[in-house]
């Protein structure tokens, strides 16, 4: 045997030797994928000539005959892994005009459906391969097409065949692809079968399948967009299934990322709390009502942030305070916590508030909580971003302009970059002497890895959670909008890179979020006449 030289699809089956030259019809592979472009002209000649003599090979499986079979004998596949079979038009129009170049494979009836009442006296017959084919050729108006009839191929084998078929000339979505590895599973096939068939790992197929455990509505529904394995990684993150759920609504759009990331933070959230709960209860705390945090009663605990997130809870930035001097109160809510101490000198009837101003510091504080939450959660997105990223020659120059941009942003603007994260990546002891930082970042640059490259560029914008466009961080008027160079100058360096805001950091950056217009909403609201 040798090398068939003039068969186009020679180097595409990739069998080095070939023991069907000068007699290609034979051959499964050719006859299941010659197409315009690559047919052998005398082998499409016995297709058509004295068709009903010639035999073919199926893949192995044993012999059947090519035969022209009238289209109100085809039926489609009832478990075809290709639910959508796309626009017809164009190929019904080249069916109409050329013909159908490439056969159909069927099998009889009751071999596709072992619970079909039809017996196989009634020769009629299931689509295996070429469903689009029939379908078109229905719409152009052939009554007969031209078919391979294979007898020997069970129902795990046409699954099998259909599945890899479809995957070969990617026309499978997503969706379909997870139901019709299921559906093999199903069948008894095993995961190192199925890899092995469709040439992909095995760790690949048990993604694929897990996929089969969200809501099978919405994920058909989705799966029509622009969608990636990544994708589906990303979502396998979120334990809860509902949750998976929910943010799977958005998979393919540019709130993904952001509806993930609140779903994460979900989860870390309940992770978290019972450690929350562990150190209020050493250090003897006393939990306070909401209304209370609003009262003349209680002011801010000193020493720690106005609240600290409980999904983030024992990061450097989200600790409470280390010595505590006075009793600690507290209201926890559902992901923040909010720490108090009385009062050292109570308020007199005079400056005590009035319902109305208690309503209002309200407003404002939800406001706050909500604008705070948000950038929180924006900041998360960016910083995971770039943890992600390391240098190649697309992305070297923007990632250059970066440190640009954080330099002009320190000389100019008077920015205070992220000198601690920095000084990790170099092993740097930010207390030590002036001499041993330098010896230390001059080593550490002579040996830096491409892949700490984005991190501190990005460390140079000083980038942070509270980072926010707001004229004021007092929390004692509603927040007003103020445009930030800095994060305008992040998010551009950042989608110059890949990255795509969310709606909603869209809305924190131009002022167009909903805590933004909290002032105006509680004047109408609230306190009309106010």
């Amino acid at each position: 045997m040798q090398i068939n030289e003039r068969c186009p699809l020679s180097s595409e089956c990739g069998k080095r030797k070939c023991e069907h030259i000068q007699s290609e019809i034979e051959c499964g592979y050719y006859n299941a994928n010659a197409r315009p472009g690559a047919e052998i002209a005398d082998q499409e000649a016995l297709r058509w000539q004295g068709i009903d003599e010639v035999e073919v090979t199926i893949d192995g499986r044993g012999n059947g005959k090519l035969v022209y079979l009238p289209v109100g004998k085809l039926h489609p596949h009832p478990d075809n892994p290709r639910k959508d079979l796309g626009d017809l038009t164009e190929l019904a129009d080249s069916i109409r005009a050329n013909g159908i170049y490439q056969n159909l494979t069927v099998v009889p009836l009751v071999n596709a459906d072992p619970d079909a009442t039809v017996s196989a006296e009634d020769d009629q017959f299931t689509v295996v391969i070429g469903h689009r084919r029939l379908a078109a050729a229905k719409l152009a108006g052939l009554s007969e097409v031209p078919c391979v009839v294979a007898t020997n191929m069970d129902h795990r084998e046409q699954v099998q065949t259909m599945l890899l078929e479809n995957m070969q000339r990617s026309d499978l979505t997503v969706y379909e692809q997870a139901q019709g590895f299921q559906m093999m599973l199903d069948l008894g096939a095993t995961v190192d079968e199925i890899a092995q068939k469709a040439g992909f790992s095995a760790t690949t197929v048990r993604r694929r399948v897990k996929m089969t455990e969200l809501d099978q509505e919405k994920l058909k529904e989705v799966s029509t967009r622009q969608l990636s394995l990544g994708d589906f990684d990303t979502l396998a993150q979120i334990e809860d299934i509902k949750e998976r759920n929910k943010a799977l609504e958005s998979i393919g759009t540019r709130d993904f990322e952001i509806s993930v990331r609140r779903a994460i933070n979900k989860q870390q959230v309940k992770k978290n709390m019972p450690l929350v709960k562990k150190w209020l209860k050493e250090v003897g705390a006393t939990e306070i009502s909401q209304s209370d945090t609003w009262s003349n009663k209680y002011e801010g605990y000193p020493g720690c942030q106005y609240y600290i997130y409980v999904a983030r809870w024992g990061e450097e930035e989200n600790k409470p305070p280390k010595t505590l001097k006075d009793p600690v109160f507290y209201h926890l809510d559902t992901d923040t916590l909010r720490l108090y101490k009385k009062r050292d000198k109570p308020r007199t009837e005079k400056e005590k508030k009035s319902d109305k101003e208690i309503a209002r510091n309200k407003a404002i504080n939800q406001a706050w909580d909500a604008l705070e939450a948000a950038y929180s959660l924006a900041y998360d997105l960016r910083r995971a971003f770039v943890e992600k990223l390391t240098v190649n020659t697309k992305n070297r120059s923007a990632i250059l302009a970066g440190a640009l941009a954080g330099a002009l942003l320190e000389s100019l603007c008077y920015n205070s970059p992220n000198r601690d994260a920095a000084c990790k990546v170099f092993g740097i002891n930010t207390d030590s002497y002036d001499s041993e930082r330098d010896k230390k970042l001059a080593e550490g640059m002579e040996h830096l890895d491409d892949k700490d490259i984005p991190s501190l560029v990005y460390y140079t914008f000083g980038d942070k959670a509270k980072e926010m466009c707001a004229k004021t961080s007092y929390r004692g008027t509603f927040p007003e909008y103020e445009p930030s160079a800095k994060l305008t100058m992040i998010y551009r360096w950042l989608t110059s890179l890949g990255y795509e805001m969310s709606t909603e950091e869209t809305q924190l950056l131009n002022g167009e979020h909903e805590a933004y217009r909290a002032c105006e909403t509680y004047i109408e609201q609230e306190a009309p006449g106010a």
